[in-house]
């Protein structure tokens, strides 16, 4: 297991459930001097602005979410997981029910039934909001299971709700008459007219008044704000929970940038650090542990049947949901242990339900001991559902390496599948420079996978956008830079017609996680090899570091240590466009020491000698202790691969019938090296290394230490360290790893 899920699993058996224990130390009543300390400190009426606030923070928190929600979820989701997200609340309520009305109700009366099957419905739910920040601390928001569940518990929300309203308006039909439940019933339904055809054109036609780059304006933000608070008001004279309005108003709010943005930005720590923890709290503090000792009525002393059927009841739940998650996958072909996961998932419970029983409790009068029960099995299940997923479910696993995706193992005249990553506007005219000095033709044509990375904001779900070159793309928030990725790769392969294939995607994800939508999109599409931006950016002239983004070289990091295929980082010294011709070649040098990484460099700029406009020199190191035809010395087998790919460059200065020229370089250690490398980078308009990671040589002796990013290897990193002079750019590649050289 890896050390970054064993930090997941650190943190949440440390901090993500503190609010649950806190509430539940103060409520405890451990003797009669810790009872009377804490009724001191939460007397009566502090005990209800206390739950005021919480409930207050609570409506902000369901607007919060909604405002993260993209509702085009719903339209994108597969039958097969629509199915899991229905069957995940029908199912269990039937069962539920069943064994309440064939069995339970025996031992209860009317009104214990009633309570039970509200229990049932309830314990039946999976709510979205839960489902979602559990995903989130675990850190598979956007991999494949976790966009299946997230996709699931968002149809099942969408059911909560309806289910929700239907309750509610034949609880007002009790209590008002039908009449005036009617014109509940009315004014929910007008109001949620007015939010898709009045406020949500309203909110697009906020985004068109600001500026493109620009923030939205703060009186925008407050005005949606104190509509909010108008909304919880007016559900709540209606009849309604006061959470119904807000939540509703927070899915008619574009997700993303930038009025998504700006407004969870504005509310993001008011609601996440100060307000949700406090209705957590408050929630449990309603709990008392003593009370889970009432198993026989005070009164006779005769078993509590209520408290017995309750637990039975939310066994079968339990079970049944965990088991009816799991058919449908199964029958899809997912394999055992993914289908487990999946119904952990789907099984999760939290805050949501929390205060679904806090309102069961106030309204219709919930024992103390029941209420006390139900807590503690939802404060189990959220703390031991996320673990179990935490040891069980390793979303990097899908990429391990069975078979050969690299450039040395491509078949001659086969198609070239390269990914490539942009992470910000100047990425692009030096991965097109690239992409072209390797020179698609009708024999070797080249695919490409551009991928615009985008950081997720705003948003709760991560979203995955497939381009359509050919269709004008609608203009919205999102689309200037995915514009100028689109028209620069469409020209490109005007450039190229019927030689060079352009796909573009956006990936919209949290940065922790976007190496999961880079190496899916490498492993669905058998690329091999993924090209990286660089994390520093120079100035236009090359000579300052402008811009170093630390989220972007944990990217680069993490896609090299589960790429699927090889992946090569690219350093852009100075921001330039090379434009290929006779009187303006581009002069390529490979540095070459030995290994498959320096093997694989080969081979990429092998292709590049296709084009016309390119002039490539090898330059090879060679220990003063070794002989290069000697096989029995140096690294054995490695050596002789690397003299027998050398050959005939060596021998005719030529690959095919394209002349090269072939320079051996023999140094006695490191220092020595870098002298002549340095001295390299001005005369070079690119320099292909490769990465060799941790790997020091005789030729390389005495420089790993000195190495300040490890991503590029020692070669890769003397280019890229500031006092190296020239703006040539460096392409640092490393062959895949397979599951036999780990």
């Amino acid at each position: 297991m890896s050390s970054e899920h064993n930090d997941t699993i650190a943190q949440l058996r440390t901090c993500v459930y503190l609010p649950p224990r806190v509430g539940l130390i103060f409520a405890a009543t451990f003797n009669k001097t810790w009872t009377g300390k804490m009724k001191m400190l939460f007397y009566f009426d502090s005990q209800e602005n206390l739950g005021l606030i919480s409930m207050f923070g609570y409506m902000l928190f369901l607007f919060y979410i909604g405002v993260k929600t993209e509702m085009s979820v719903v339209h994108k989701t597969r039958s097969g997981v629509t199915n899991i997200g229905v069957i995940g609340i029908i199912a269990p309520y039937l069962c539920g029910m069943a064994v309440l009305n064939s069995y339970s109700s025996k031992y209860l009366t009317d009104l214990q039934v009633r309570l039970l099957g509200a229990i049932i419905g309830l314990f039946s739910m999976a709510p979205f909001p839960v489902i979602s920040s559990t995903l989130s601390d675990l850190k598979i928001l956007n991999s494949e299971l976790g966009r299946i569940g997230l996709s699931a518990s968002l149809v099942s929300e969408l059911f909560n709700v309806f289910l929700a309203s239907m309750i509610t308006i034949s609880k007002l039909r009790e209590e008002r008459g039908e009449v005036n439940a009617m014109l509940c019933a009315l004014a929910a339904i007008l109001y949620i007219l007015l939010v898709i055809f009045i406020i949500r054109p309203a909110m697009f036609w906020i985004i068109k008044q600001t500026p493109e780059g620009s923030h939205v304006s703060d009186n925008y933000v407050y005005s949606i704000l104190t509509l909010t608070l108008f909304t919880g008001y007016a559900s709540y004279r209606f009849g309604f929970f006061a959470l119904f309005g807000p939540f509703i108003l927070g899915l008619a709010i574009p997700e993303g940038p930038p009025l998504g943005t700006a407004i969870v930005k504005k509310i993001d720590t008011f609601v996440n650090e100060i307000f949700f923890p406090i209705f957590v709290t408050t929630c449990c503090m309603r709990v008392d542990l003593k009370d889970l000792l009432i198993w026989r009525n005070q009164s006779d002393g005769s078993v509590d049947y209520f408290m017995v059927q309750t637990l039975v009841i939310v066994q079968v739940i339990v079970v049944t949901k965990f088991v009816a998650c799991m058919i449908i996958p199964l029958r899809n072909g997912m394999p055992w242990n993914d289908a487990i996961c999946l119904s952990l998932i789907m099984s999760s419970k939290g805050f949501v339900e929390m205060v679904a029983f806090s309102l069961v409790r106030d309204s219709k009068g919930l024992p103390g001991n029941i209420f006390a029960l139900l807590m503690i099995c939802i404060i189990v299940n959220s703390t031991l559902i996320p673990m179990m997923l935490g040891y069980m479910y390793d979303p990097t696993k899908k990429y391990a390496g069975y078979i050969k995706r690299n450039i040395a193992d491509l078949k001659s005249n086969s198609e070239f599948r390269v990914l490539a990553c942009i992470h910000r506007p100047n990425n692009i005219p030096a991965t097109i420079n690239l992409l072209e000095a390797t020179y698609p033709t009708k024999e070797e044509p080249i695919c490409t996978y551009a991928l615009q990375l985008v950081e997720l904001i705003g948003r709760a779900s991560p979203i995955f956008i497939s381009h359509n070159l050919q269709k004008k793309n609608k203009s919205n928030s999102d689309t200037s830079m995915a514009d100028k990725l689109l028209e620069s790769f469409r020209s490109f392969e005007r450039e190229f017609q019927d030689c060079l294939v352009v796909n573009a995607f956006t990936a919209i994800s949290p940065p922790e996680m976007m190496y999961d939508d880079i190496c899916t999109l490498a492993l669905d599409n058998f690329t091999s090899l993924i090209i990286l931006p660089f994390h520093r950016q120079w100035s236009c002239d090359g000579n300052s570091v402008e811009l170093e983004d630390e989220s972007l070289r944990d990217i680069n990091y993490r896609v090299l240590e589960r790429a699927p295929c090889s992946v090569g980082v690219l350093i852009e010294r100075a921001q330039m466009t090379h434009i290929f011709s006779p009187e303006t070649p581009y002069k390529v040098c490979l540095i070459f020491i030995g290994g498959k990484d320096d093997r694989e460099a080969l081979f990429f700029t092998k292709r590049m000698t296709k084009n016309p406009h390119v002039k490539l020199t090898v330059v090879r190191f060679l220990s003063c202790d070794d002989d290069v035809d000697d096989d029995s010395k140096g690294s054995g087998w490695e050596n002789k691969l690397d003299n027998e790919l050398l050959d005939e460059i060596k021998t005719k200065n030529k690959i095919g019938n394209v002349s090269v020229k072939y320079v051996e370089r023999t140094v006695k250690d490191g220092p020595e090296t870098a002298l002549i490398i340095r001295s390299l980078a001005t005369e070079f308009d690119l320099i292909v290394v490769g990465r060799q990671a941790g790997v020091e040589t005789p030729q390389t002796s005495g420089l790993l230490q000195w190495s300040e990013y490890s991503e590029l290897g020692v070669l890769g990193d003397l280019l890229v360290s500031t006092d190296a002079g020239g703006k040539a750019s460096v392409f640092v590649i490393q062959q895949q790893r397979t599951t036999m050289d780990v």
